[in-house]
C-alpha cells in the first residue's frame, strides 16, 4: 500500500489537498515525501506579517531557508507598532554614565527608547526584506494601514518601493491601502506583468493642492502599467475631505487589456464633482471591459458635497453609458439613493447579455425584479445570466416562482431579504408594474415569518411548503447549484428552509445561511 501511495505524483496530492481544510493539511506532512511538500505549501502559501512577536520571528527565520520560500505565493503587510521600552539596567538606575545624564539632560530616557524602538524597526525591515528576497514565486502583495492608528512611516517605506522593486519581475496582483503622502515614491517602482491594481485612498486633511502633488506622481506609476494591467480598483473613503477623483480619472491613460474595473466611494459621491470624468475613462475601455462594479461606502455627517446632485453619482454614470459594451458580462451595482430612479439601469441592462448581476443597498419589490428580468430579456433559455444577487423587500415563493421561469439555467442565487412572507399578489396594477421609475410595494396575504409565535419548524411548515411544492415540476427543470440566503430583520436562522429547496430543486448541492457567517454584500 505504502509503495502505491508513494507512486502517486505530488500534483495529484496537491490537488486533492484543495478539498481538505488548510488546518489539516498543514498537519499531514508525516504521511509521505508528497504530502511534506503539499503540507509545507499549505502552512507557507499566504502569510500575513502583521506583529512584532516572537512567533513572527520565528517565522522570519524560518522564511531564511530557500526551501521554504520556494512555496510562498501571497505576502500580507500589516505594519506594527513597536512598543519602546528601556532594558532592565536603564530601569533598575543604570551605570553611572546613565545617571548623569538624567541629571543633566531630563530628555535623555525619550532619546534611548526613540534610539531602540529605531534600531527594533531596522531588525524588523532587514527580516521582512530578507524573507522576501528568497520568495521566488510571490506573485500577490498586499500592504495595508488603519488611518485610525498610531504607525511607523519607517515601514511603510521600507515595505512600498523597495520591497515592490524587489518582488517586481513576478508580481502579477498588488494591493496598497497606504498613508498617501507615500503614493509619490511609486513612480521609480516598474512592474512589467502586473495585472490587478487596488487602491485604497484616505486623504483625511491634507488640502486638494497636497493631494494633486501626490496623484501627479502616482498617476505616472498607474500609467506606467498600460502594456499589462487588466483589473482596477478603486476605493476611497472618510475622513477624506479635500478628495477629487474627477482629476485623477482624466489623466489615466487607456489600457488596452483592461477587464475588470471597480470603483467604491461614499454614497453622496463626495468624492466625484461630476461624474463625466468617469464615464469618459469607462468609454475608452467599453471595448475590454468584462465586469464593472460600482459600489457606495459610509460617508461622513461632518462633510457633504456642495452640489445636492452629487449623490445621484451612479444613476448618472449610467444615463451617460448609452452605448453598449459588447463584452461585459458582470455587473455589481449599488442602487443609490435608496429611493432613485431606475429608468437608467434598465436601459442599461436592456443593451447588455450579463452572466453575473448584483444589485445591493436597495430592497427590491417582486415588481422591480420583474421588471429587471425584462430589461434583462430573461425568457427562460434565450437567457444567459448564471448568478444573480440581490436585496429583497420580501422573499416569497412567488419570487422562486418567477425565476425558476425566466431562468432556468441559474446556478447560483444570493439573497437578503427583510421577511418571509406567504403569498405574493404581485401587483397592483400591470401598468405600475412595468413603471420601475415610479415603484409600487407588493401587496402580501397570508403569515409573516416575524408575525408568528409559532415554532420556526412550522412557520417553515406554514409559509414555504405548501406553494414550494406546488410548483415541484416548474423547479424539477430548474439548474440551481447554490442557493445563498440572509435575512437582516430577523435573528433566527433560515436553515430550516434547506430541506424544502432540497426536496423540491434536485440540482441544488450548495446552501449556505449567510446568518450565521460574517457577511458583506458591498
Amino acid at each position: 500500500m505504502g509503495s502505491v501511495v508513494e507512486r502517486i505524483p505530488y500534483d495529484v496530492w496537491l490537488h486533492i489537498s484543495t478539498f481538505l481544510p488548510r488546518n489539516v493539511v498543514e498537519n499531514l506532512y508525516g504521511v509521505n515525501s508528497s504530502f511534506l511538500k503539499v503540507s509545507t505549501a499549505a502552512r507557507y502559501g499566504v502569510l500575513t506579517f502583521s506583529k512584532h512577536d516572537k512567533l513572527m520571528k520565528r517565522l522570519w527565520r524560518h522564511l531564511s531557508d530557500p526551501s521554504k520560500g520556494v512555496f510562498v505565493h501571497e505576502v500580507n503587510i500589516d505594519p506594527w507598532v513597536v512598543q519602546p521600552s528601556l532594558k532592565p539596567s536603564f530601569k533598575q538606575g543604570g551605570s553611572l554614565c546613565a545617571l548623569i545624564g538624567r541629571i543633566f539632560d531630563p530628555p535623555f530616557d525619550n532619546r534611548q527608547l526613540e534610539q531602540r524602538v529605531q534600531k527594533q524597526l531596522r531588525k524588523d525591515i532587514r527580516r521582512v526584506i530578507d524573507a522576501i528576497s528568497v520568495m521566488p514565486n510571490l506573485y500577490r502583495y498586499s500592504l495595508g494601514w488603519k488611518d485610525d492608528q498610531a504607525y511607523h512611516p519607517e515601514l511603510y517605506r521600507a515595505f512600498l518601493a523597495p520591497v515592490l522593486s524587489c518582488i517586481k519581475d513576478n508580481l502579477r496582483s498588488l494591493s496598497l491601502n497606504v498613508p498617501p503622502e507615500l503614493l509619490h515614491t511609486l513612480p521609480s517602482v516598474y512592474l512589467p506583468r502586473l495585472e490587478s491594481l487596488s487602491v485604497d485612498l484616505c486623504t483625511k486633511e491634507k488640502s486638494e493642492e497636497e493631494i494633486d502633488r501626490i496623484f501627479d506622481s502616482f498617476v505616472v506609476f498607474v500609467n506606467n502599467l498600460l502594456g499589462s494591467l487588466e483589473s482596477l480598483s478603486i476605493s476611497s473613503r472618510v475622513p477624506s475631505r479635500s478628495l477629487r477623483l474627477d482629476r485623477f480619472f482624466r489623466m489615466l491613460g487607456t489600457f488596452p487589456h483592461m477587464r475588470r474595473f471597480s470603483l467604491s466611494i461614499p454614497f453622496d459621491g463626495i468624492h466625484l464633482r461630476s461624474s463625466d470624468e468617469l464615464v469618459k475613462f469607462l468609454n475608452k475601455h467599453r471595448y475590454t471591459l468584462n465586469h464593472l462594479r460600482l459600489s457606495a461606502s459610509r460617508c461622513s455627517p461632518l462633510d457633504s458635497p456642495a452640489d445636492p446632485e452629487s449623490k445621484f453619482w451612479i444613476r448618472n454614470t449610467f444615463t451617460h453609458l448609452n452605448t453598449p459594451y459588447p463584452y461585459l458580462r458582470d455587473l455589481h451595482l449599488a442602487i443609490r439613493p435608496i429611493r432613485v430612479d431606475l429608468t437608467p439601469l434598465m436601459k442599461f441592462l436592456e443593451l447588455h447579455t450579463l452572466e453575473s448581476l448584483t444589485l445591493t443597498e436597495r430592497a427590491l419589490t417582486y415588481s422591480e425584479v420583474k421588471a429587471i428580468l425584462d430589461a434583462l430579456r430573461a425568457y427562460e433559455h434565450s437567457n444567459e445570466l448564471k448568478q444573480l444577487r440581490l436585496k429583497l423587500k420580501h422573499l416569497t415563493p412567488a419570487l422562486f416562482e418567477l425565476l425558476a421561469t425566466r431562468i432556468p439555467r441559474l446556478a447560483l442565487l444570493e439573497l437578503i431579504f427583510d421577511d418571509i412572507v406567504a403569498t405574493a399578489v404581485h401587483t397592483r396594477s400591470s401598468a405600475s408594474a412595468s413603471d420601475p421609475a415610479h415603484p409600487i410595494e407588493d401587496e402580501f396575504v397570508g403569515m409573516s415569518f416575524n408575525q408568528t409565535t409559532l415554532h420556526p419548524d412550522c412557520i417553515v411548515q406554514r409559509l414555504f411548503v405548501d406553494e414550494i411544492k406546488k410548483n415541484r415540476v416548474l423547479y424539477a427543470s430548474w439548474g440551481l447549484v447554490t442557493l445563498k440566503l440572509f435575512q437582516e430583520s430577523s435573528d433566527r436562522r433560515v436553515k430550516d428552509l434547506f430541506e424544502v429547496f432540497a426536496d423540491c430543486i434536485p440540482a441544488i448541492q450548495n446552501y449556505v445561511d449567510l446568518t450565521t457567517e460574517s457577511f458583506n454584500y458591498a
